[in-house]
């Protein structure tokens, strides 16, 4: 009966986290549903579904629009930017929200789900990135293929590379049975191999941001692009090659359109920001009411732009 309870949970039961019977055994025999755990639940919940609904759809939608209407991703430099940092933020926000709802629905069950996203966009090497998001995938990885096979404690540098190569090659294929995953899974088998057996990740201080940043997005493009090809025609217009323009028309009325939703998602996606903190050092009396306007403020704005819209599934249900 315990492990039917736990493989019919309904808060991890379809995309994520990836929630081990381990981590909720003792809760599952025995679990106390308090308020405070329900009041932390629902803030959890409504943050994750304004995440999805308000930043993810809107990142997604232009993300779409440019990506699925062809040519449009080659018309110019600032274009095809465009593109790549709507998915960037469109995917982070979607899969994060939903791991926030998942957690928070748990909470509110008196389940206590460990974190998925620890703000990767901050990272300053991509094995930080890794070791940020998606954290439950991460780890499964590692426990159940990378230290069975000898992790990095192997006595050669071939042994080390094969078995980061079969773990990021089985991360690509889990994603989806197509070319652009396992091409993926291999770009950042690259990036790691190189940090693991170089170091050279450590000597960049500020600048690793840059770099990693500059891995993740172009990883995002080959991740969301259709075929290979079409993925690197739209870094090589990302980079300027073969194009004439460096905007156009269409890049300055999206940027008219959307500049605020690029801002808000900017600000939310770093370590700074949680939304908790922004009321931290107000009194009690003061902050608690001050949250739950905003809280029930965000719910009606999501119910709202729930019913004008049109189904928009998360992304990750697709993997």
């Amino acid at each position: 009966m315990e492990i039917g309870l736990y493989i019919s949970l309904f808060p991890q039961l379809i995309a994520g986290p990836i929630v081990r019977y381990e981590t909720i055994a003792e809760e599952i025999k025995g679990r106390a549903e308090t308020i405070s755990d329900f009041y932390a639940g629902m803030q959890r919940l409504i943050i994750g579904l304004s995440k999805k609904v308000i930043l993810a759809n809107s990142m997604g939608f232009l993300a779409d629009s440019i990506f699925d209407t062809p040519g449009m991703a080659q018309s110019s430099m600032a274009t095809a930017w465009i593109a790549a940092l709507a998915y960037t933020f469109q995917i982070f926000f979607d899969f994060s929200g939903y791991s926030d709802m998942a957690i928070g629905l748990g909470r509110i069950f008196g389940f206590h789900f460990l974190e998925n996203f620890n703000f990767p966009y901050v990272a300053k090497s991509v094995s930080e990135f890794w070791r940020r998001w998606h954290i439950s995938l991460s780890t499964w990885f590692r426990d159940y293929v990378y230290f069975p096979m000898g992790g990095s404690r192997v006595t050669s540098k071939f042994r080390l590379l094969f078995n980061l190569f079969v773990v990021w090659s089985l991360t690509g294929i889990w994603h989806g049975a197509n070319w652009t995953f396992l091409l993926w899974g291999i770009f950042y088998f690259i990036l790691i191999a190189l940090e693991k057996t170089t170091g050279f990740n450590k000597r960049f201080g500020w600048f690793g941001h840059v770099y990693t940043m500059s891995a993740v997005i172009a990883g995002w493009v080959l991740f969301r692009s259709p075929t290979a090809a079409v993925a690197v025609q739209h870094l090589k217009t990302m980079l300027g090659i073969g194009v004439d323009a460096v905007y156009d028309e269409i890049t300055i009325w999206w940027l008219e359109e959307y500049w605020l939703v690029f801002l808000v998602a900017a600000f939310f996606s770093v370590q700074h920001c949680r939304i908790g903190s922004l009321w931290s050092r107000l009194p009690a009396f003061i902050a608690r009411p001050v949250v739950f306007v905003v809280l029930m403020v965000l719910l009606a704005v999501n119910i709202c732009m729930l019913v004008k819209s049109t189904h928009n599934p998360f992304i990750y249900f697709n993997f």
